[in-house]
C-alpha cells in the first residue's frame, strides 16, 4: 500500500523530538515501510527529518496563494486562515503529483490546522483524519477566552474535520467528546491506539536512588496539564516525606507555563525550591534518562487523548500517579497498572502519592504489568496491521462510491 502522512512535524531519530504527534508519525511511518509499505511524509518547509526507512520519503510543503479571483475574498479572512488555506492548497497539488508518479492509495491527516481543507473530495484517493485533540477543545481545556478570530480559526478546522473520507482516533474518550462537539457519527470514527515503542528505554539502566523519592513531571506547564493542581498541591507533597524531589521536564519559561512557575515557586520556602527542579525542554534521549533515573511519575492532566509522556514513563517502568480523565484511564488502571486520582481532589492526589511512599514493591510491579501491556497491546507492528486493515476498507468504500457516482 501506498500511504501519505501529513504533519506538520517529524522528528530526526538523531536528535530531539517534537512531540508526540511528531512521535506518533515517526512510529507509524517506519512501521509501514518496514512491514514493506511505501510511505510518503508531508512535513512543514523548514524541517529537516532523517529517516530510518528508505521506504519513508520526504516531502516538504508551503505556502501556495489562492488563483485567480480567490485571492480577493482571502483579504476578508484571518491570515492565519489565509495562510493554512494555502498550506492545504499546496499539499494537495503535491499529493496529485505523488499520486501521478507513483500512484497513491490513501493519505491522512491531523486534526488540527485545517491541512485537509483542500484535499478531500478533490483527490483521487480517500483522505482520513486522525483525531490528536481539535483546537477547539484544547482551548476549552485551557479556559481560554474565545474571541471572533479564534472562533473562525474553530470553524475553519470543523470544516476541514468534516470533509474527510474517515476517521480515526486513539481513545475512547476524545471520540466521544468529538461526536458530541463536531457532530460526527461515533461508528465513523475507528478506535486505533497510538503505537509504542520502548526500544529507547530498553536500553537504559534504570538507577533510582534509594535514598531519594525522584517524582516526574513532563509536558508544558499549562492548564489542561494539571498546572493548577500542582500549584496548589506541590507544597503540600513536598511535605509528605523530606526526601520528596519533584522534577518539571518541558516548557516553563513562556506565557502561561511562565506565570504558573512563578506562581509554584511563590509558594515554596527557600529549602523547599532547594527540592523542586525546572529542566525546561529536554532533546529525546536526555529526556529518557530521566525517566528511567526518576522513581516515579505525576500525570495531573484535566483530559488527555493518548498521551506520549505517559507511554514514555511506562516504557520506562515508572510507576504512574496520574488523574483518571479523558485517555489516561483506558491505559491505566487503578491499584493494577497504577495509581489513579481525581483532579478536583487534592487529598486523593495525596493519598496516591502517600500510598506510593508507603509501597513501593507493590507499585513497581503495577509499573511492570503496565510495561508488558503496552509492549503487547500498543506494539508499532500491531498498529500498523491495524491501521492498514481500516485504510483497505475506507479505499474500497471510496472506490465502491465512486463506480457508483458513473
Amino acid at each position: 500500500m501506498r500511504i501519505a502522512l501529513i504533519n506538520s512535524e517529524y522528528p530526526s531519530p538523531t536528535h530531539s523530538g517534537h512531540g508526540g504527534i511528531a512521535t506518533y508519525t515517526y512510529l507509524a511511518a517506519n512501521t509501514l515501510a518496514s512491514l514493506g509499505h511505501t510511505v510518503y511524509i508531508l512535513v512543514r518547509e523548514g524541517t529537516s527529518p532523517d529517516p530510518i526507512s528508505d521506504s519513508v520519503h520526504i516531502y516538504n510543503y508551503g505556502f501556495s496563494p489562492a488563483p485567480g479571483l480567490h485571492r480577493i475574498t482571502d483579504k476578508f479572512r484571518s491570515g492565519k486562515i489565509v495562510w493554512e488555506r494555502g498550506n492545504s492548497r499546496n499539499i494537495r497539488n503535491t499529493l496529485l503529483s505523488i499520486h501521478k508518479r507513483f500512484g497513491l492509495d490513501i493519505a491522512e491527516f491531523p486534526d488540527y490546522n485545517g491541512l485537509s481543507y483542500q484535499c478531500s473530495g478533490s483527490l483521487p484517493f480517500p483522505v482520513v483524519v486522525n483525531f490528536h485533540t481539535p483546537s477547539e477543545i484544547v482551548d476549552r481545556l485551557n479556559n481560554l477566552t474565545l474571541t471572533k478570530e479564534r472562533s473562525r480559526w474553530h470553524n475553519f478546522e470543523r470544516e476541514a474535520i468534516r470533509r474527510a473520507d474517515g476517521y480515526r482516533c486513539p481513545s475512547i474518550a476524545l471520540r466521544d467528546l468529538v461526536t458530541r462537539d463536531f457532530s460526527i457519527r461515533t461508528d465513523s470514527i475507528e478506535i486505533i491506539r497510538n503505537p509504542v515503542s520502548t526500544d529507547l528505554f530498553d536500553r537504559i539502566n534504570k538507577s533510582h536512588k534509594n535514598d531519594r523519592i525522584d517524582l516526574l513531571f513532563a509536558g508544558r506547564l499549562e492548564f489542561r496539564k494539571g498546572a493548577l493542581i500542582l500549584l496548589r498541591s506541590l507544597k503540600k507533597i513536598l511535605q509528605l516525606n523530606e526526601h520528596i524531589n519533584v522534577t518539571f521536564a518541558g516548557e516553563t519559561e513562556l506565557g502561561d507555563a511562565y506565570s504558573y512557575r512563578q506562581a509554584i515557586e511563590r509558594t515554596l520556602s527557600e529549602a523547599e525550591r532547594k527540592r523542586v527542579w525546572f529542566l525546561g525542554p529536554l532533546p529525546s534521549k536526555k529526556l529518557a534518562a530521566l525517566y528511567c533515573r526518576s522513581s516515579g511519575f505525576l500525570f495531573p492532566s484535566l483530559f488527555e487523548n493518548s498521551p506520549y509522556s505517559l507511554f514514555e514513563a511506562i516504557s520506562a517502568q515508572l510507576p504512574v500517579i496520574a488523574s483518571s480523565t479523558g485517555g489516561v484511564s483506558e491505559i491505566i488502571r487503578h491499584n493494577e497498572t497504577g495509581l489513579l486520582f481525581s483532579p478536583e481532589s487534592i487529598d486523593e492526589l495525596l493519598g496516591c502519592i502517600k500510598k506510593f511512599i508507603e509501597n513501593r514493591q507493590f507499585c513497581e510491579e503495577m509499573a511492570q504489568r503496565a510495561y508488558q501491556e503496552i509492549k503487547t497491546e500498543f506494539s508499532p507492528e500491531k498498529i500498523a496491521a491495524e491501521s492498514i486493515s481500516f485504510y483497505q476498507s475506507l479505499i474500497d468504500k471510496f472506490r465502491d462510491g465512486r463506480k457508483k457516482s458513473r
